[in-house]
């Protein structure tokens, strides 16, 4: 009889039931099957074949299959399910609203409450840098100026972010352009938008970074797109821990991953930094064999 899964024939084989199904607990599913049979350098059964079978298969079947069940163990559920490694719009929404208003290194913010300097409440500003002594952080208003503000007296948010990109990139032209019955506004997007059109590029985006020369340590690391800076063309880019300036080029779109945090960095650079002291221990052959084949 043909084999269910490659269709030969093969009298002298050993007819075994399909791993997927009876030895993987619970079986593979669908979804499992496709999220690794997109996996660059999957092996081309994968794409033939379907995700399990009832009836018996061939020995060579076999053993191929139990390299995927080896695979979907390792690379999906020991990571937490597709649940995980392909998170819902809602957590991502809910992992925004929670780390929203967080007062981070060249993130917009607004001054208030200020009682010796009222004159600098409300007024817009540039985070650069804190001193934890103090909490105070030191600060670049609109206009270029430096100012020290204690923590407590600087507010960021999403529209804020806002103000401050309409702020600077209407700087020097009528403010009706950027106003509307005195408020600001967003600017449009589509042909006005001041970022290149780059498919999955755009503020609120998660990327992963690549092809960087000077700090290739950070190649393969997760960030958000924060804002784009028209006068150097570059993204600023927000990778959990700190945020970087860096070209179009540098970053490959990843919108079904969660947006860095602070913990998931610090997990990155540990993980990179073990990876790197494991490649020094290979010779040429086996770190080509490991970038070109499906174990990569």
């Amino acid at each position: 009889m043909p084999c269910a899964a490659c269709g030969q024939d093969k009298e002298t084989t050993e007819w075994k039931w399909d791993p997927l199904r009876w030895e993987l607990d619970p079986p593979c599913t669908e979804a499992e099957w496709k999220h690794l049979s997109d996996t660059n350098g999957a092996p081309d059964f994968m794409a033939l074949q379907q995700c399990s079978y009832m009836n018996k298969i061939c020995r060579g079947c076999y053993n191929s299959r139990l390299l995927v069940m080896a695979k979907v163990k390792t690379r999906i559920r020991a990571l937490g399910g597709l649940e995980e490694l392909q998170p819902s719009m809602k957590m991502r929404k809910e992992y925004e609203a929670a780390h929203q208003a967080d007062l981070l290194k060249n993130r917009p913010a607004k001054i208030d409450g200020l009682q010796s300097a009222a004159e600098l409440n409300g007024q817009l500003c540039r985070l650069l840098s804190r001193d934890a002594q103090t909490s105070r952080w030191t600060v670049e208003l609109v206009n270029g100026d430096q100012k020290s503000i204690k923590e407590a007296n600087l507010t960021a948010s999403k529209d804020i972010d806002l103000e401050w990109e309409v702020s600077r990139q209407c700087s020097g032209s009528k403010p009706t352009a950027a106003q509307m019955d005195g408020k600001p506004v967003a600017r449009p997007l589509g042909s006005n938008t001041s970022w290149p059109k780059v498919k999955g590029i755009h503020p609120g985006a998660v990327v992963r970074l690549q092809n960087l020369v000077a700090k290739q340590e950070l190649n393969g690391r997760k960030g958000r797109c924060i804002s784009f800076d028209p006068e150097v063309g570059r993204w600023k880019v927000d990778l959990g821990d700190e945020q970087k300036s860096l070209k179009v080029e540098n970053l490959v779109p990843a919108p079904d991953e969660k947006p860095p945090t602070r913990q998931s960095a610090e997990a990155e650079k540990a993980a990179g930094t073990a990876e790197a002291t494991r490649r020094e221990a290979l010779d040429a052959r086996q770190k080509h064999a490991e970038d070109y084949g499906w174990d990569s």
